[in-house]
């Protein structure tokens, strides 16, 4: 059997934009558009063939540590816990290995799990519902209290009740300095949520600016964010 080498693909390749403290960029994008991968670069996951990008002025691949020390992740594929520890010792855990000590680990998980609210804390995460593993999945990514928090499909798979509660502490955790960048396929919730939204199509960035600046004819900005990406076009 004959296997034909296929020509490379490049997920992205005009891809510039910052993300300042206190604010909430939305990432969108059809599938396909390079929205994972411009996500898992900026968090260190996949090394830029070309091109770079930095937090707090660290390059991701040259001071990838200092990058690392800066960030929190929230992956869309929800493989960041011991499913067969429990909530509160997943958080003990990984802020020991973020260098906490057991005490100081001990004491940041207990802020954190009420900070997310999530009430079940010695329960198994085998048994957690998709809600649950959110909040927990969000507190683990703020144990080292991070500058940038790097959210991939932060809402996915959760009802309306949910959703919104995680927009909330969003807009709280922005509100108390820290940058936000949020990937969704939820155009609603980027318009309610985000100060800026980042159009991406094709590994291309097709428009950066204030998600109240889309709202040029009156109809709303989601509706517009919807023409765009159907159009493909550009602002």
């Amino acid at each position: 059997m004959r296997v034909a080498a296929s020509e490379p693909v490049h997920a992205l390749q005009e891809a510039s934009f910052s993300v300042e403290p206190g604010e909430v960029v939305g990432l969108v994008g059809p599938n396909g558009a390079g929205k994972t991968t411009l996500i898992k670069i900026i968090g260190t996951l996949l090394e830029p063939t070309h091109g770079r990008a930095s937090v707090d002025g660290f390059d991701v691949v040259t001071h990838s540590m200092q990058v690392r020390e800066r960030i929190g992740v929230v992956l869309a594929d929800d493989r960041g816990l011991y499913w067969r520890l429990s909530g509160r010792r997943n958080l003990e855990l990984f802020g020991v290995l973020s260098g906490l000590t057991r005490p100081g680990a001990r004491a940041r998980a207990e802020a954190l799990l009420d900070l997310v609210e999530l009430t079940d804390r010695d329960k198994l995460v085998f048994g957690y519902s998709s809600g649950m593993r959110t909040r927990l999945n969000l507190a683990r990514a703020l144990l080292a209290n991070p500058q940038l928090l790097i959210l991939d499909e932060p809402t996915r798979s959760l009802d309306p009740l949910a959703a919104t509660w995680v927009g909330e502490l969003v807009r709280r955790l922005a509100g108390e300095g820290h940058a936000v960048l949020m990937a969704s396929h939820r155009l609603d919730e980027v318009v309610s949520m985000c100060d800026r939204a980042v159009v991406l199509m094709g590994g291309e960035i097709r428009h950066v600016g204030a998600v109240r600046d889309l709202d040029v004819d009156g109809r709303g900005a989601a509706r517009r964010l919807v023409e765009m990406l159907a159009a493909d076009e550009p602002v």
